[in-house]
């Protein structure tokens, strides 16, 4: 009679534990480090773009307290001379993002850690001064970053964005 409660409290732990075990939470400690961008896409609608390109090339670097992102076209050509034309200072432009941003962090939800970065400088006004709201799920050295609704610099669209990066340190 003992083994028999013994071995249904131990069952009813395992079971009881088994979701916890399943889904792992993402912690800020996790976040913090550089990290290489590869892969971006935008979805808007039912459209789904790469406004960076299939493969964008690019960093992220959280500290405790800061957010900072630049990610580029891996495919852009390098500018004829130091000195860019409008042509290609155009091209540039719509070539890359970039932004830093004091962050923090929310609630976990079934679709990862919130985190919430306050744009303060970006190399598009367009999005300076604006709060970006992701979604981060981290795995090993891997990291999903989602963002339910923010404007697309390149296209101006309100977007579904994800990004996956590797730790790069």
């Amino acid at each position: 009679m003992m083994k028999t409660l013994l071995f249904a409290g131990v069952l009813g732990l395992v079971i009881a534990s088994g979701p916890l075990v399943a889904q792992e939470s993402t912690a800020k400690e996790q976040l913090v480090g550089s990290w290489s961008v590869v892969s971006l896409k935008a979805t808007s609608g039912d459209k789904i773009s790469y406004p960076l390109g299939e493969k964008p090339a690019g960093y992220v670097t959280i500290t405790p307290t800061r957010f900072w992102l630049l990610f580029v076209d891996s495919t852009r050509k390098a500018p004829a001379s130091p000195t860019l034309t409008d042509a290609e200072a155009v091209t540039m432009m719509k070539t890359q993002v970039a932004w830093t941003g004091k962050y923090s962090i929310g609630e976990q939800t079934p679709d990862g850690l919130k985190i919430t970065a306050h744009v303060d400088a970006a190399s598009s006004q367009a999005i300076t001064g604006m709060d970006r709201v992701y979604l981060v799920r981290v795995e090993g050295n891997k990291a999903r970053f989602k963002a339910p609704g923010v404007i697309v610099p390149m296209t101006g669209a309100m977007s579904v964005v994800e990004f996956e990066m590797v730790k790069a340190d």
